[in-house]
């Protein structure tokens, strides 16, 4: 079947495709047999164009069978888009471009995935008209449109954001500069969906800051400080996200902001939503990992650790919870107490043997994280953190009644924490400590 922009699928063999996505999303059909049937129909021309119609225009088929036919679309256009024929390439970018803004959130998902994909292999001058239909979506107040455009553009950052940082041949403006002014204002916009894809997106850019935002710096940082209290969570914690990326990678830019930062991570770090909380705790670490002055985080010692030492209790819903019922007497291994991504997050793995079955088990929490962050400030601080931790920690070891293991539990972990930086002023605590543990 030759493909053309007038392409039409045939009706059987859109039956037979349709089927056989139908059976191999059912939980009790054969997998792996109608995975095989599926990739024998990759070798006709035409079958991507297939997928893609069941996934733009089937409007008949069920959301799960559309979303298979995408996410199958962008498998194979990974391996073959380069081979396809200039027809079915050119089939496949001018369909895709109308489902930006699809009725369905589902669709639009799959729609921006695949974008994604195809974007990766042909960039912006490969596509021009995709950077137009997302700057016509953008600019269209409609929510479906805008949301469509902004999901699209978020999964391009999320893998390759420097392609948008790119002089175009034929455009007059990087695509960055176009879309980073129309960003910022969704950090207003009342749907949370959008404040959330807005700030996904420019937390991305954070790293390699393309001009458009570091000449927008003051408008990013105040519209950060205006959803610090968001009503979303998960805009909350993108807000507490992009300060800890702003203090990694650049800290000066923070400086004059300091105070106000360091007081709305504070009370980020007692947000009722773990998330949240978690990504704030991350603040003290990654502060301390960039030498950046201790006195900037002085006055906030007697607020932070108390908060530190609370989030160290063990919490209804940790994994590790079982176990530590079953046999209290495990201390945490030290790779158990590591910041999770100071360098990770930003320059990858540094080996490729991570124990799977290890990282189940010793899920990176709110609990850890806490311990980690005392950590860090036991070896900036030293000894000045014992009067304001000593008396909690030794409020917790007196504790005798059987319901408050946790807390017992979780003043030892805060002595292994700060063993190491705090060792010459624990000494005179120590006869104290030992009465106390005892059983």
């Amino acid at each position: 079947m030759a493909a053309s922009a007038l392409w039409q699928p045939q009706e059987q063999g859109l039956r037979e495709i349709c089927a056989h996505l139908e059976a191999h999303i059912s939980p009790n059909s054969d997998q792996a047999r109608i995975w095989q049937q599926l990739q024998q129909y990759s070798q006709f021309p035409d079958f991507n164009n297939y997928l893609l119609f069941i996934l733009a225009r089937g409007e008949g088929k069920s959301i799960e069978v559309r979303q298979a036919a995408g996410l199958l679309l962008k498998n194979n256009l990974r391996t073959t888009y380069i081979s396809m024929q200039s027809s079915s390439q050119h089939y496949v970018k001018s369909e895709l471009l109308p489902c930006i803004g699809a009725t369905n959130r589902a669709i639009r998902s799959t729609v921006g995935t695949v974008i994604s994909v195809l974007f990766q292999i042909v960039r912006v001058a490969g596509w021009i008209e995709l950077f137009q239909a997302l700057h016509k979506c953008l600019e269209s107040n409609d929510l479906d449109h805008m949301e469509g455009a902004m999901d699209a553009i978020y999964k391009i950052c999320e893998d390759v954001p420097e392609e948008l940082d790119v002089d175009v041949p034929g455009l007059s403006e990087r695509p960055i500069n176009v879309f980073m002014p129309r960003i910022l204002q969704f950090f207003q916009s009342p749907h949370a969906s959008l404040r959330k894809l807005s700030l996904g997106i420019i937390n991305q850019y954070i790293v390699v800051m393309p001009s458009a935002l570091y000449m927008s710096m003051d408008q990013y940082i105040q519209g950060l400080f205006n959803l610090a209290k968001d009503s979303s969570a998960d805009v909350r914690k993108l807000v507490c996200s992009a300060w800890v990326q702003l203090i990694e990678v650049r800290p000066s830019i923070l400086e004059p902001h300091l105070k106000n930062v360091t007081e709305l991570i504070l009370q980020a770090n007692k947000d009722s939503d773990d998330e949240v909380a978690l990504e704030a705790c991350e603040f003290w670490s990654a502060y301390c990992d960039v030498s950046m002055p201790p006195e900037g985080l002085q006055e906030f010692l007697p607020h932070l650790i108390p908060t530190l030492l609370s989030n160290m209790v063990y919490a209804d819903g940790d994994e590790s919870l079982d176990d530590a019922e079953e046999d209290e007497s495990f201390p945490d291994r030290d790779q158990d107490l590591k910041p999770r991504f100071h360098d990770s997050r930003l320059h990858g793995s540094e080996t490729g043997d991570d124990d799977d079955d290890a990282d189940a088990v010793n899920v990176w929490n709110l609990r850890k994280c806490s311990a980690a962050g005392l950590d860090v400030l036991s070896n900036v601080f030293g000894d000045s953190i014992l009067p304001t931790l000593m008396p909690l920690i030794e409020q917790n070891l007196a504790r005798t009644d059987d319901d408050s293991w946790k807390e017992r539990e979780t003043a030892v972990l805060c002595l292994g924490a700060i063993a190491e930086g705090c060792i010459s002023g624990l000494y005179p605590h120590l006869p104290q400590q030992i009465h106390c543990s005892e059983p």
